[in-house]
C-alpha cells in the first residue's frame, strides 16, 4: 500500500484568523512576503519558525537579513534577559556599551575605530550622510541605481527603485547611476571588456551634473534588495578611486552583509579598499533594534556633525 502524504492548507485557520484580525487594524506597507503568506508565527527556534497551527519552515530570509544567530540562540536571550533586568534605556556610559565599541574598533577594517548608535538602519545611513557633509564641507551625495538604505526622507533621494515614486520633492544634492549589474548591464556591454564603462559614466556624471561638491558615494558592497547583485572584482576599488579623485567620502552599507554574512565580516574586506564610513544594522543586533555608524577618528571628530547633544527643559 502507497501512503501519500498530504501538504497542509496554508494558511492553517489560527494563523488565518490571526492575520485577519491583525489586518483591521494594522497600517499598510509591512513585508510583502508577509502578506503574500498570510501566516502568523508563534516561535523560533535556529532557522525554524512555527506558525499558529503547528506548522514548522525553515527560514530562509534569517528574518529579513536580521536573525543572523537564530531565533531563541541561548546566549542571545540570556544576555538580553540579563541586560533588562539591569538596565535598558538611558545615555550613560556602561561597562556592556564600552565592551561593544571596543570590539567593533577591533573588528572593523583599518582604523575606523569610532561608533556612534542608531535605532534602524536608514537612521544610521542618513547620520552617515550628516557625517560626510561635516567632514568635507560639501553638501552633494551620490547613489546607485538598485540601491535600497531604508525608507525615510533622508534617504529617499539616493534609493535606485521606484519605492519613492510620488513621494516628492526629494531633497536637493543626490544624483543616482549605474551599479555594476553585470549580468543585466544597463549599458548592454559585457565585463570585463566593457573597461568599467560604468565607472567612467560616473566620472562624467559628476563632471556634468553636480557642482563639484559631492561628500559621499553611498554603496552597498552587495545590493541586497535589489536581488543580491554581486559586483565584478575590482568595482569597489574603483568607486575608492573616484571618490578621492574628487575629494568625497565612500560610505560603504553593510547592512546586509555586514558580519559575517559573505564569509568575511564586512563585505569590503574582499577587495583591498577601506572605506571612510561603514554603516551596520540587521545582523549587528540580531533581533534588537539597533544600528552604527563606523568611522576613523579624524572625520567622527567633524563637527558639526560632533557636536555634543543638549536637551532643554522648560
Amino acid at each position: 500500500m502507497t501512503h501519500v502524504t498530504v501538504p497542509p492548507v496554508l494558511p492553517g485557520p489560527l494563523s488565518a484568523a490571526i492575520f485577519e484580525d491583525e489586518a483591521r487594524f494594522l497600517a499598510p506597507g509591512t513585508q510583502s512576503v508577509a502578506l503574500f503568506s498570510r501566516l502568523s508565527f508563534e516561535r523560533g527556534e535556529g532557522a525554524v519558525l512555527y506558525d499558529a497551527d503547528g506548522n514548522r519552515y525553515i527560514d530562509l530570509l534569517a528574518g529579513v537579513a536580521v536573525a543572523s544567530v537564530g531565533y531563541g540562540h541561548p546566549r542571545y536571550v540570556a544576555a538580553l534577559q540579563a541586560q533588562l533586568a539591569r538596565l535598558h534605556v538611558g545615555s550613560f556610559a556602561t561597562s556592556q556599551r564600552a565592551e561593544l565599541v571596543r570590539l567593533l574598533a577591533e573588528i572593523t577594517p583599518g582604523d575606523l575605530n569610532r561608533t556612534q548608535f542608531y535605532s534602524s538602519g536608514a537612521e544610521a545611513v542618513e547620520a552617515a550622510l550628516r557625517l560626510a557633509k561635516s567632514a568635507t564641507g560639501k553638501q552633494e551625495v551620490i547613489g546607485f541605481w538598485g540601491g535600497f538604505h531604508g525608507k525615510t526622507g533622508g534617504v529617499l533621494p539616493i534609493l535606485g527603485s521606484s519605492f519613492k515614486h510620488a513621494l516628492g520633492p526629494l531633497m536637493p544634492g543626490a544624483y543616482l547611476t549605474p551599479y555594476a549589474h553585470c549580468h543585466r548591464c544597463d549599458f548592454a556591454l559585457k565585463w570585463p571588456s566593457c573597461e568599467w564603462h560604468c565607472v567612467d559614466f560616473l566620472r562624467r556624471k559628476i563632471e556634468l551634473e553636480t557642482t563639484h561638491n559631492v561628500a559621499a558615494i553611498v554603496v552597498e558592497p552587495i545590493q541586497g534588495t535589489a536581488g543580491n547583485i554581486v559586483p565584478p572584482p575590482g568595482y569597489l576599488r574603483a568607486l575608492r578611486q573616484v571618490a578621492d579623485e574628487v575629494g568625497a567620502l565612500l560610505i560603504c552599507d553593510e547592512m546586509i552583509t555586514g558580519f559575517g554574512r559573505t564569509g568575511r565580516m564586512f563585505a569590503i574586506e574582499h577587495e583591498p579598499v577601506l572605506p571612510d564610513i561603514i554603516t551596520v544594522g540587521k545582523g549587528f543586533g540580531g533581533g534588537f533594534p539597533m544600528s552604527g555608524v563606523i568611522a576613523c577618528e579624524p572625520i567622527a571628530l567633524a563637527k558639526p556633525w560632533a557636536n555634543l547633544s543638549c536637551s532643554s527643559f522648560s
